[in-house]
C-alpha cells in the first residue's frame, strides 16, 4: 500500500500542477497512464446537451481529431454509458457483446491505426454538467487491467474531473484577459480559435455565419471540418500541422489552403497561426477564414497610406489588383500608355519587385485578396 500511496500522491501533485503551470496537462495525463499501467490515457466528456470533448496522452492530434470527427458517434460504449446511466468502472465487455466488438468500426478501423487503445477500462462519473469518462487503454498483448490498476483509476478519476473543471475556468479567464477574443472579433475575416485537441473554443461573427450555413466549413461534435468532402483531408492536415507547431513539435506552419464551397466557385481561403500566449500544448491554434466572394479592393487612399505610393500610382495599383490591364487603365483615365507605364515602373521600384505579376501578389498579400 505504501508504494501505491506514493504513486497516487505523485500523480495527484502532477495533475493539480497542470492548473498553475507547474507542469503541462500532457505530462499529467501521461503520469496517470504510467500509474495505471496504461499505454494511453483518454479523457472523454459527454454533455447532457449531446456535446462531446476528449483529450489524450501521449499527445497525438491526428488521433484526437479523427476520433472526434469520424468515430465518437460510433462508439457504443459511450452511447450506452449515457443512455443506460452506467456509472463506475466499466470494461468493454460490460456494455458490448463479442459480436458487436467484432463489427465495431472503432475496434476494426480506429484501433488498427492506434492499437494501444484496444483494451480499455472506463470510469464513468456524473460531473461537469454531463458524463465524464476517464479511460485507461493498452495493447491487446498486455491483457486486461488488473484490479489494482483499476482501483487506482477509481481513486484518481474524481480528481481528474476536478482538474479539468478548474482548467476550463482558468482557460476561459485567460482567453478574455489576454484580449484575444475582443481583438479578433473586430476583424472582417472569419477567425476560429481551437485548443490543442482540435475543439473549437471561439468563433467570431463572420466565422459563425460561414459555419451556420456550412459554406465550406462545419462543426462536427465541436471539431471544425470542411463541409465539402474533397476538402476535408486538406483542412484535417492543416489543423494537425498547426497543433504540432503549437505543441513545439514542429516549427513550420502550413501554407494557406482553399476550401471548396457548395454553389460558389470562389473558395474560402484559410490561413493557420498559433496563439502568441501559452506554451507547449497549451497554446491555441488560430485559423483565419476569408470569403473571397465578398472581398473588396482597397481604396487608392488606403494603398497610398500603406505603401507610400503617390495618388496616381495608388490608383493604378488598385486597378491592377482588380484585374485591369495597364493599357485599359490608361484609356479609362485619359492617360498615355507611356505615362501609365512610368507609374508602373515607380510602383515596382517602391514595392521592391521587378514584374507586374509580383506587384499584384504583394498587394494581394498586403490587402488580403
Amino acid at each position: 500500500m505504501a508504494a501505491s500511496a506514493s504513486v497516487v500522491e505523485d500523480t495527484l501533485s502532477c495533475l493539480y500542477g497542470s492548473i498553475d503551470g507547474s507542469n503541462s496537462w500532457a505530462d499529467a495525463m501521461g503520469r496517470v497512464a504510467a500509474a495505471t499501467g496504461a499505454d494511453r490515457f483518454t479523457f472523454n466528456a459527454v454533455g447532457h446537451d449531446g456535446s462531446f470533448h476528449h483529450d489524450s496522452a501521449p499527445f497525438d492530434p491526428e488521433g484526437l481529431l479523427m476520433f472526434a470527427q469520424d468515430f465518437a458517434d460510433k462508439d457504443l460504449r459511450l452511447q450506452r454509458i449515457v443512455s443506460q446511466r452506467r456509472r463506475g468502472l466499466i470494461h468493454t465487455g460490460d456494455v458490448m457483446t463479442a459480436q458487436e466488438i467484432a463489427q465495431c468500426p472503432v475496434h476494426n478501423e480506429f484501433y488498427r491505426l492506434f492499437p494501444e487503445c484496444w483494451n480499455a477500462c472506463i470510469l464513468a462519473l456524473e460531473h461537469l454538467g454531463g458524463i465524464t469518462a476517464p479511460t485507461v487503454q493498452r495493447r491487446a498483448s498486455k491483457g486486461d487491467f488488473t484490479p489494482e490498476e483499476t482501483r487506482l483509476l477509481e481513486v484518481l478519476g474524481p480528481h481528474i474531473c476536478r482538474v479539468v473543471e478548474l482548467q476550463a475556468l482558468v482557460s476561459a479567464r485567460t482567453l478574455g484577459d489576454d484580449g484575444i477574443v475582443a481583438a479578433l472579433d473586430g476583424l472582417d475575416d472569419g477567425v476560429i480559435i481551437f485548443d490543442h485537441a482540435g475543439f473549437v473554443l471561439h468563433m467570431n461573427a463572420p466565422a459563425r455565419a460561414i459555419v451556420a450555413i456550412k459554406d465550406g466549413l462545419e462543426l462536427t461534435r465541436g471539431v471544425l471540418r470542411a463541409s465539402h468532402r474533397d476538402s476535408r483531408p486538406v483542412l484535417f492536415d492543416m489543423m494537425i500541422r498547426t497543433l504540432r507547431v503549437a505543441a513545439g513539435l514542429n516549427f513550420e506552419l502550413p501554407r494557406p489552403i482553399g476550401l471548396r464551397r457548395p454553389g460558389n466557385a470562389r473558395p474560402l481561403i484559410v490561413r493557420a497561426f498559433v496563439s502568441p500566449t501559452g506554451k507547449d500544448a497549451n497554446r491555441m491554434g488560430v485559423l483565419t477564414v476569408q470569403d473571397r466572394a465578398s472581398w473588396q479592393a482597397p481604396t487608392a487612399d488606403t494603398v497610398r497610406t500603406a505603401t507610400g505610393l503617390t495618388p496616381a500610382e495608388s490608383r493604378l495599383a488598385v486597378a491592377l489588383l482588380e484585374g485591369e490591364s495597364v493599357i485599359a487603365y490608361a484609356r479609362r483615365e485619359g492617360l498615355s500608355e507611356h505615362t501609365a507605364r512610368s507609374h508602373l515602373k515607380q510602383i515596382r521600384s517602391k514595392l521592391g519587385v521587378t514584374r507586374q505579376a509580383n506587384v499584384v501578389a504583394v498587394l494581394a498579400r498586403l490587402f488580403g485578396s
